[in-house]
């Protein structure tokens, strides 16, 4: 991997690790007022104003495909995302934030060899070892980082009164929540191997090898728009919230503006790793989507902690910091496997 390719990825993992942090802004507006906001611009406006911008086929090398395909890739986006969709609405009711992320690193990552799988001849990959060695590593990271958000909760709570049955069930059922959003929002990485072909015709078309990832990523992504759009639709008629958008309350514009920005720094990641995954080749996918989200677990704990998540806390803190450590050893593994094959 070139420097500027790790260096994007950065950027990749910082944005993914940021994002979440706008839907602590969401008040006065409905969740749903803010979630359609964020879906309009995170999963339609974004790609397709960055597709456009980078070439002029882009819309050319989405049709040109087989209908057929185009039907697959979209049909299983909007599977996926129907369910992410409605489990992250439930996470947000059940859990903290960084405990979202990762909780949902365990399921995210213990499925990032998905797109590795999807390739018949993957096991005659010279990098095969390094590439399963990275992801083994990560998935220690990740569960004692998930685990340190658990211990986190313990030690803030030590001398207060009791947790009651139901909270302890809350708890119980927000872990299985987290878990199930990131098993699925993981498959979106194996939407983006099924639309390769659009990244060839991209090519074929004369779009660079930064411009080409993007075409796939919206055609993906635009099923998930479907599902998230029409869901936060739904309830803006069931709880007759469509008054959030006359902005008379104050600070709904400023709400607004947040949801553009964490739509904006949603699909940041996603359009950044699609361009490094080109430039690697084959396995790009397989080697960007686990690094990148490895980054955005760190980033993540690291804007816990400035903001004041890890207060009154000593062991989970240092667990975390060892689990971000070994995140770091595995994203190094994957990023300069070639060299250790060299």
């Amino acid at each position: 991997m070139s420097e500027l390719g790790l260096v994007l990825l950065l950027l990749a993992g910082f944005a993914q690790g940021s994002f979440g942090l706008g839907m602590k802004k969401q008040s006065p507006l409905s969740w749903e007022s803010f979630w359609l906001i964020y879906s309009l611009f995170a999963m339609l406006v974004v790609p397709f104003v960055w597709g456009y911008a980078g070439f002029d086929s882009f819309m050319e090398s989405i049709l040109m495909t087989d209908s057929k395909s185009n039907y697959d890739i979209t049909a299983f986006r909007l599977f996926v995302g129907y369910w992410w969709n409605f489990i992250w609405n439930e996470c947000l009711l059940c859990w903290n934030i960084y405990n979202q992320w990762g909780s949902n690193g365990i399921g995210r990552r213990s499925w990032s060899h998905n797109s590795f799988v999807w390739h018949r001849r993957a096991t005659h990959q010279p990098s095969f070892i390094y590439v399963i060695l990275g992801v083994a590593i990560m998935l220690v990271g990740v569960a004692l980082s998930a685990y340190s958000g658990i211990l986190r909760e313990k030690e803030q709570n030590v001398g207060s009164s009791k947790v009651n049955n139901s909270q302890k069930s809350s708890l119980v059922k927000g872990l299985v929540i987290v878990v199930s959003s990131g098993i699925l929002s993981s498959l979106l990485n194996v939407g983006f191997e099924a639309a390769i072909p659009i990244i060839d015709n991209a090519k074929s078309l004369g779009a660079t090898y930064s411009a080409s990832s993007i075409p796939a990523r919206a055609v993906v992504v635009f099923g998930g728009l479907l599902m998230n759009a029409g869901y936060a639709i739904f309830l803006l008629c069931k709880n007759k919230t469509w008054g959030d958008f006359s902005f008379k309350q104050q600070g709904s514009i400023t709400a607004s503006v947040w949801a553009v920005i964490t739509g904006f720094l949603w699909f940041l990641p996603l359009g950044l790793s699609g361009i490094v995954s080109v430039s690697i080749g084959e396995l790009g996918n397989v080697i960007t989507w686990p690094v990148m989200l490895s980054l955005s677990l760190i980033f993540g704990n690291i804007w816990g902690y400035l903001t004041g998540e890890w207060k009154n806390t000593k062991h989970s803190f240092l667990l975390m910091i060892v689990a971000s450590v070994i995140l770091i050893a595995a994203c190094m593994i994957l990023t300069f496997k070639d060299s250790f094959i060299n």
